[in-house]
């Protein structure tokens, strides 16, 4: 009678792994502002819980602009002219604040928005949860940059900083919109323009309010509560 060698049944395939999960919101900034092409994959996989990205994500980000605009016109001022000084306000530097959470808030599901309703014309997905979370994560640059608040000259580097949220919007569209190669640029553009438009209407309002809250009253520019 033969005998046959038993043969060792070959190893399978490896478990999978879970998927990598951001504990922090330092480890999710850091991520989608220095590797989003990596991180994008990573946030298409997680659920689309608005409560949690807003509350968990996007307020405590805001803190950062919220206090720089705080410190910059209610404590260093705003410059009234070559002959003016400058004029500082706590009450105009907590209406800045709290002006700056509330705009960028609305910015935030504009932005979720445009995405949203323009996604059949360029054969992506409509999904609004995907839309806020590719909304809400393509601003990190924007909420970040709000630091430079903090001393009102520097308000321009802020801006500059708002740029850098196109690119992080331009890798995050085929990922979480499943855009086509060929209409990402178009769908990106699209985007970009409607939310310049809904932006600088934003912005306006935005200015008008402080504009009135910081016009100085008769006398010598200073400090005031």
């Amino acid at each position: 009678m033969d005998q046959q060698s038993t043969q060792p049944a070959p190893p399978g395939p490896p478990p999978p792994q879970p998927p990598r999960k951001n504990t922090t919101i330092v480890d999710r900034a850091r991520n989608i502002l220095i590797t989003p092409k990596q991180e994008w994959p990573v946030i298409d996989a997680e659920p689309g819980n608005a409560g949690a990205l807003i509350g968990g994500y996007v307020l405590p980000l805001l803190s950062i602009g919220a206090l720089a605009s705080f410190i910059g016109q209610g404590l260093i001022g705003i410059s009234l002219g070559p002959f003016g000084g400058t004029f500082a306000s706590i009450k105009g530097g907590l209406i800045a604040a709290l002006l700056f959470v509330v705009f960028t808030l609305v910015t935030v599901f504009i932005v979720a928005a445009v995405i949203d309703v323009l996604a059949q014309s360029f054969s992506s997905e409509k999904n609004w949860p995907k839309s806020l979370q590719l909304s809400a994560y393509s601003l990190t640059a924007m909420y970040i940059g709000a630091i430079f608040l903090i001393w009102p000259p520097l308000g321009i580097i802020s801006i500059l900083c708002s740029l850098y949220c196109i690119y992080q919007l331009y890798t995050g569209i085929p990922v979480m919109k499943k855009t086509s190669v060929d209409k990402q640029v178009a769908y990106l553009a699209v985007i970009i323009i409607v939310t310049a438009i809904c932006i600088i209407l934003v912005s306006i309002i935005q200015s008008k309010i402080m504009q009135e809250i910081n016009r100085p009253k008769l006398g010598l520019p200073g400090f005031r509560l």
